[in-house]
């Protein structure tokens, strides 16, 4: 299996940038997105893995709870290593084989300076203003609409 370091090392720069909030969900899935069919099938398969953390309708900040941060700590020390994924994602050190294989490559994750999980930052619950109008006021605004459609429609 071919191993492609710069996608590695691009989707790894992504990553680390949408986990310290330079970058937010639409660029983060421009970037990602490219890995999708990697020629690297660790990179693939993380790509892959990635796509749902972030959300297609609203550009937000990242927002995943402590055991997703942990996760995505692991794939950034993962993507600085030469390894391949051998196993699925179920175990819980992926995508390291194993505890011993994740601790003996925790240091590269250190070494990007990412900040300790916050969930006042990172796990944030993003929403959409129209989820935050009461349904009352949603019903008012819609029949108000309706009612202004139809009466343009009539006069025309």
């Amino acid at each position: 299996m071919a191993i492609d370091r710069k996608a590695r090392t691009d989707l790894r720069n992504a990553l680390v940038s949408y986990m310290t909030g330079e970058i937010r969900t639409f660029a983060f899935d421009d970037q990602n997105s490219v890995y999708f069919k990697a020629t690297d099938v660790s990179v693939q398969e993380i790509s892959r893995s990635l796509w749902y953390i972030h959300d297609d309708l609203i550009d937000h900040p990242i927002s995943v709870n402590t055991c997703g941060w942990a996760v995505l700590r692991r794939i950034v020390a993962f993507l600085a290593t030469d390894l391949e994924i051998e196993e699925t994602p179920k175990q819980s050190s992926w995508p390291f084989r194993d505890e011993k294989e994740w601790h003996a490559s925790e240091r590269l994750v250190n070494e990007t300076n990412l900040p300790e999980y916050d969930p006042t930052i990172h796990g944030r619950q993003v929403q959409p203003w129209w989820n935050r109008i009461p349904s009352s006021v949603g019903f008012a605004v819609l029949a108000g609409l309706v009612v202004a459609v139809m009466v343009a429609l009539v006069v025309l």
